[in-house]
């Protein structure tokens, strides 16, 4: 089965508490990404291609060198301009130049994705943030018994025992390495397309989705809505969610800043 994203859920539903609680911000600078790259890229070239406002289109290059881009960031009007049109000749220009941008990252992010192991991403983006295997890997003990008090444990963040920060209505972790490996380059390797266009545009990627098999194993609160005090009931999930980042070079690349087995979306 092909895992299609799906928005992720709020605290009482797929997100454990990653700040993984929807698709990555649908604007960019000047750009429109709620319909992707293309939606994007055809919206701000048809803008480009009737010239820039503010002056006679019928003058103006369809093509504008950047220099000539970053002068039009000047939203003060020009002899003959009103300030209505300064100000979208402005806004045409930062789209442009936002959309170059993007344009050259999502090219030099390829066609194909390399395929990750969540160990050695965690490993070398520590420092960013990333924490799949400690905070969800199949080595963080499940039960509250399992593990010292302080320790941390699947079952005690229903409860937000230390070193948890808060309660959570789900929690889960892998089943194991194999099954986080392949569920997470399965997913992107199948979205990539969608994936590099989110990261190019707005620098992430969220998405919870249906793995089509078991992913992990868990607690939920069985508490949750106000149906009663706070009560961990053990549960396996197919769901998993990821969060992507893109980290700017040249080339740019990108590392997992979480994947965990989530509830329901």
């Amino acid at each position: 089965m092909t895992p299609k994203p799906k928005t992720p859920g709020d605290g009482n539903r797929g997100n454990t508490g990653d700040n993984t609680t929807g698709r990555s911000a649908q604007h960019h600078g000047g750009i429109n990404a709620g319909n992707g790259f293309s939606s994007a890229y055809q919206s701000v070239t048809t803008v480009a291609q009737r010239g820039r406002p503010g002056g006679d289109s019928g003058n103006q290059p369809t093509n504008p060198s950047n220099a000539d881009l970053h002068r039009d960031l000047d939203p003060a009007p020009r002899p003959g301009e009103t300030p209505q049109q300064a100000a979208d000749r402005a806004d045409a220009a930062q789209s442009e130049l936002d959309l170059r941008k993007a344009t050259d990252t999502y090219h030099a992010l390829g066609d194909e994705p390399p395929r990750l192991n969540l160990d050695q991403n965690d490993a070398t983006h520590v420092r960013d943030g990333a924490h799949t295997v400690e905070r969800h890997g199949p080595d963080v003990p499940l039960n509250r018994s399992d593990a010292p008090p302080g320790d941390r444990t699947i079952e005690g963040r229903i409860h937000g025992d230390p070193p948890w920060g808060r309660p959570e209505n789900w929690s889960y972790r892998w089943s194991d390495g194999s099954t986080m490996n392949r569920t997470v380059n399965d997913y992107i390797q199948a979205n990539w397309d969608t994936i590099r266009s989110d990261l190019a545009l707005n620098g992430e990627h969220s998405a919870t989705f249906d793995a089509g098999h078991r992913t992990g194993e868990g607690f939920y609160n069985e508490g949750m809505y106000g149906a009663g005090p706070r009560s961990a009931h053990y549960g396996q999930t197919s769901y998993a969610t990821v969060r992507l980042r893109l980290i700017p070079g040249n080339p740019p690349s990108y590392f997992v800043v979480t994947a965990f087995p989530s509830g329901l979306p």
